[in-house]
């Protein structure tokens, strides 16, 4: 038994056909079908239903195949290893991070690695609401930095800090002396950030459905609508702090909606998954960062 014939009868129970199978590993169909074949005989079992059109894996095939993929998988996790171990170091690591996650908690993390790792280079992706989540999950990047809306299986996570999302409008967007509540603000125009996000997700942040709207691609345009009179909407409050000072923008109190949320942000990675001596440096800073916090919270209790 090979790892080959193990891929190849992974790839059949993929794909469906044989010849599929071998297109998707760039060999012959006749090559496929003999290792196949030879795996059969040597283990002295059937794999293949070859009664109906498509090729179907027996239930002995099937059980094969699900421990093959494991093997499969471990194999992968060994090769990349044995990169990691040869080279030293990664040549690039890529991050994506929520837009509006304060960056100068970022930038003092990445300022670290590129201090003590100069030879990697770090590529950001900057996203809005799940984008970077998505992008974790899908294996596009390495690390992600977002807000944490709801735990997610085969994800690891390192809280940094906690901010605070505000209803806010300039003071008169609306009607003066009018209690506010979700039947009255709908008719007015919600800036909404557009969910950069791979698919589809239930949490709409804070959207009322059958309300207004006007979509935007980032929070500094949001903000900048907002600021201008253009609608009203949910922004975190380190970014209108100014605001808020001087009074451009007012916090607002909505009948039956969320007018503050406490987010939680987090530097997440995939779970087990091996990474490379950077990767792993960068993880480590965060979590002694997470420390620092819990720390800095508790002294805080104390006073």
């Amino acid at each position: 038994m090979t790892l080959d014939q193990l891929l190849i009868l992974t790839r059949i129970a993929d794909t469906g056909s044989v010849l599929a199978a071998a297109e998707s590993i760039n060999r012959t169909q006749p090559t496929v079908s003999v290792a196949l074949k030879n795996l059969e005989a040597e283990l002295d079992l059937d794999l293949l239903d070859r009664s109906s059109y498509r090729a179907k894996l027996t239930p002995e095939g099937e059980l094969l195949c699900k421990k093959a993929r494991t093997i499969i998988a471990e194999v992968e996790e060994l090769k990349t290893l044995a990169h990691y171990l040869s080279v030293g170091h990664e040549a690039e690591l890529h991050l994506a991070i929520e837009a509006a996650c304060p960056m100068s908690l970022v930038l003092q993390i990445l300022k670290s690695s590129e201090d003590k790792y100069p030879q990697t280079e770090f590529n950001l992706e900057i996203e809005n609401i799940w984008g970077a989540l998505d992008k974790l999950q899908s294996g596009k990047v390495d690390l992600a930095i977002s807000p944490w809306y709801q735990d997610i299986p085969r994800l690891e996570s390192i809280s940094l800090i906690r901010t605070r999302l505000m209803v806010v409008a300039t003071p008169d967007f609306f009607p003066q002396g009018k209690e506010l509540n979700v039947d009255l603000v709908k008719n007015f125009v919600q800036i909404v950030v557009k969910d950069s996000g791979l698919k589809q997700h239930d949490q709409r942040g804070g959207v009322i459905e059958d309300g207004r709207h006007w979509q935007v691609s980032d929070h500094v345009t949001k903000k900048s609508l907002i600021v201008a009179g253009m609608g009203w909407g949910r922004l975190q409050e380190h970014l209108i702090e100014l605001e808020l000072k001087e009074g451009s923008l007012l916090p607002l109190q909505i009948q039956n909606y969320p007018s503050v949320s406490e987010i939680d942000i987090r530097a997440v990675r995939r779970y087990g998954e091996i990474v490379g001596p950077v990767a792993n440096a960068l993880w480590q800073d965060l979590a002694t960062l997470n420390q620092k916090q819990v720390r800095s919270a508790q002294a805080d209790g104390r006073e």
